[in-house]
Formats: C-alpha cells, structure tokens, sequence
C-alpha cells in the first residue's frame, strides 16, 4: 500500500464495523439461500431486509424502493437502459460519470434520441440548456424523457443544483435518474424531498465492500429487469442475492446515516488545508470545480507538467489523475474538457479524493513531496 492513500474518490477502505457485519455471513453455517423456504433461508432473507431499510433510510426512501445490484454501474446501467418508453430521449449531463455515458449508443440503438446537456466553467449543468432540450423531448410525444444528473462530480467535486433539475424535468412530463455514488458519504441527500425518481448508490464508494450497489426506484415508475431469470427482487434484477455483501452494504448506509455531518465536516476542513498549502507554495496552481464542492474532492491543474508522469514519481501517494474507471485511458478528461479546459490542462491535472480515515499529518506530507516533485520537473516555480 502506498504511504498516504488519497485515492477515496476511487475506492474507500472498509470500516472495520462494517467487515464486523459482514464476517458471520461467510461462516459455513449462513448458506442458507435468501429465497429458500427454511431456517435458514428465512435469517439470510431477515438479515437482507434489514440491510434493505437501512440503505433506504440513508436517502429517505421506503425499503421497497432498493434494488440490490453488483455496484453503481449496473445501477446506473439499469436506470437509463430499464425506465425509457419506446422512442423516448435520454438527457444527460456532460460531466456524467463514464457508466452513464457509456449508456448512449446502446440508447441511440434502441431509437431513443440522447442530448448531452453543457455544463459551465465549474462543471454545474447549464439550466437554461437542460430546459430546451426537455422542451424538444416533450414536443415529440414518444413518452417522459429521462434526465440524468449526478449529485456531486467525482473528478472535481461540484454538486449539481439537482432540486431545480427536478422541477424542470417535472415542468416537462420527464423523470430524473441521479447519480449519487460519490455524495452520500459526506452529504445528506432525501430523494423523496428533491423530486428523484432514480437513485445510484455503491458500496466500496461508502466504506463498505466491493460487489454491491443499490438502484432506488421510486413507487410508479416501470423498470424493466436486465435479463431473463427468476422472480427476486420484485422480478426487477433477477439473481440470488448475496448475503454477506448486502449486509455490508446495510451497515455502510447505516454509518454514512450516522457520521455523514461530521465526517463532510472533518474532511472538508482537510481538503481545505491540502488546497491552501499547494496554493502557497506552487504559483500558476488552479483549482477546479467549485470551491464549496464535495467535501473530500480537491482538482488542480498543475502548470508545466503531465499529471501522469509526476505521479510515476510519487508511488508513496496513491492519488489520480481523472476518473479511476478511465485508469490506463490516454485521453484528457472529458470533465475538464467539458468546463473547457484545453487538453493540456487536462493532461497536467491531478485528483485528491480524502476521506474517513485521512488524517492531518498525511495531508500535510502529500502537500509537502507534491511540491518539491513538482519543482523537480519544472513545473510551477516557486
């Protein structure tokens, strides 16, 4: 493992409540089959339900509003692929994450029109955009549109005004899909209160395991199950459910629930620190995204360097450079293009993700080997 790990926009590390949770559901006497009409069958289901209301309370859901799946992409992928009508458009905004994006050809196969809606300089979707394209998708008359909006960016942390989202797919007839993986570990969010009709969450993105995500789906709306199987879930996403991971999952949304006020404080105030030792230290140092983003979230654009390369010199900092799902991806970061950064600038930028378990001192010592890594290669002068 690296010496500092600020990589937690990527994958956070299990809290140690949550392996707790999870362990006696890997002994060899919980086999028992959630759907099996049995003891056992029966505690596996008892202890899936549980773990059902507590994701459900972490945004203010009912429980039969959670969908189990294997992670925020197949939740995403359910919600953009499994809610449209025939004919009807796809709106969604240009800092997606690459899961919703990557929706859009098989969207526009199925004869569903897309738009990308625009975003501004600090990557928040263009209201005024985001109306006209719901008025085109209206007129047509094929069916409610769906808009999908994250809740915050995980490359450079900018939350989305998603209550006016709401209201103005509402004022067209459309549903609202949100991407929630990277908030809800720091920020509180009530899905009923801002008007979602779809909400995606994951596991690894809350402290909790790999392997395990949930897709909210709001009483009335239709989801088409991915693929043919049995009946679980509703008939929703078919497939036995894992115990272990769903209960992993429960506790991570019950901590989240618990500590997201104080950790986004804690974190934010890090955050805070990190971005004020680089800002004096490195002149030519830009920020982006908005500077009250996502608590853990910290983007820069370090003159005179490419990210990728600094960061071969650094393997004692686990940090990114973009999106971990476009890792080994030679191509600018379509979030900064988006908030139009040229390619250069893209290329010369570099994520901080900090989280639950980053502590001052490593703040400081990643602030410290950044810079002098940084004036090592030429980049920013003192």
């Amino acid at each position: 493992m690296p010496a500092i790990y600020l990589d937690h926009l990527a994958s956070t590390p299990l809290d140690p409540q949550v392996l707790d949770a999870m362990l006696p559901w890997w002994a060899p006497d919980a086999a028992g089959n959630p759907q099996a009409a049995h003891p056992a069958g029966w505690r596996a289901a008892d202890a899936i339900e549980e773990a059902r209301g507590h994701v459900a309370a972490l945004v203010g859901a009912r429980p039969g509003a959670v969908v189990f799946t294997s992670g925020a992409t197949e939740a995403n992928t359910l919600a953009l692929l499994g809610t449209l009508a025939p004919g009807a458009a796809c709106l969604v905004s240009a800092v997606e994450h690459p899961s919703v994006l990557g929706c859009l050809p098989e969207l526009r196969r199925r004869g569903h029109p897309t738009t990308i809606v625009p975003v501004d300089a600090d990557g928040r979707v263009d209201p005024n955009a985001l109306e006209r394209a719901l008025a085109v998708a209206a007129a047509a008359g094929t069916g409610p549109a769906l808009v999908s909006v994250m809740a915050a960016n995980n490359e450079v942390g900018t939350i989305q005004p998603l209550a006016r989202v709401t209201a103005l797919a509402r004022r067209h007839g459309a549903l609202v899909h949100s991407d929630a993986v990277q908030a809800l570990g720091t920020r509180a969010l009530d899905m009923p209160a801002l008007g979602l009709d779809l909400l995606s969450l994951s596991g690894h993105k809350l402290n909790g395991p790999m392997g395990i995500g949930a897709l909210l789906v709001r009483d009335g709306v239709r989801l088409a199950p991915p693929s043919a199987g049995g009946g679980q879930q509703g008939g929703r996403r078919p497939g036995t459910l894992p115990t272990a991971l769903c209960v992993g999952l429960g506790a991570a949304c019950r901590l989240a629930r618990a500590r997201a006020e104080e950790d986004g404080r804690r974190i934010a105030a890090l955050r805070d620190r990190l971005w004020a030792r680089l800002e004096a230290e490195l002149s030519g140092i830009r920020r982006n995204g908005a500077a009250n983003g996502l608590a853990g979230c910290l983007n820069v654009t370090v003159s005179g360097i490419d990210a990728a390369d600094l960061l071969l010199g650094l393997p004692e900092l686990a940090l990114a450079t973009g999106s971990a799902c476009r890792s080994g991806d030679a191509e600018p970061s379509h979030v900064l293009l988006a908030m139009g950064r040229s390619a250069e600038d893209a290329h010369a930028s570099l994520r901080f993700g900090l989280g639950r378990t980053t502590r001052a001192e490593e703040v400081d010592e990643a602030a410290a080997r950044l810079v002098a890594a940084v004036r090592t290669a030429g980049g920013c002068p003192p």
